[in-house]
C-alpha cells in the first residue's frame, strides 16, 4: 500500500522534506489499514449470519485484539520500512 500511495502522491510530495513526506505515507497507509479493519469488523457482524444460511459456511471474517494490533503494526511497519529504503536509494543516487 505504501508503494503505490508514494507513486500515487510522488507529485505532491515535497523535495527535500523526507519527515513530511514519510508522515503522509504513513498516515495515508494507517488510515487504509483503519478502514480494512472496519471492513472487517462490519462483515463479521453483518455476513456470518446469511453465509451460514446460503451456503452452508461458517465464516469469520474477524480476528481478535492481537490480530488486529498486528495488521496496523505491520502497516505502520511496512511504510516506515518502503519509506526508509526509498530515502537511503535517493542519498546514493
Amino acid at each position: 500500500m505504501a508503494i503505490f500511495l508514494a507513486g500515487y502522491l510522488k507529485d505532491r510530495l515535497v523535495l527535500g522534506i523526507n519527515i513530511k513526506n514519510v508522515l503522509i505515507v504513513v498516515g495515508a497507509t494507517v488510515f487504509v489499514g483503519v478502514v480494512w479493519e472496519f471492513s472487517e469488523y462490519i462483515a463479521n457482524q453483518t455476513l456470518i449470519d446469511p453465509f451460514y444460511r446460503w451456503f452452508g459456511i461458517r465464516a469469520y471474517f474477524m480476528g481478535d485484539l492481537q490480530d488486529t494490533i498486528s495488521d496496523l503494526l505491520m502497516d505502520i511497519l511496512g511504510a516506515l520500512t518502503f519509506m526508509s529504503l526509498r530515502s537511503f536509494r535517493r542519498i546514493q543516487d
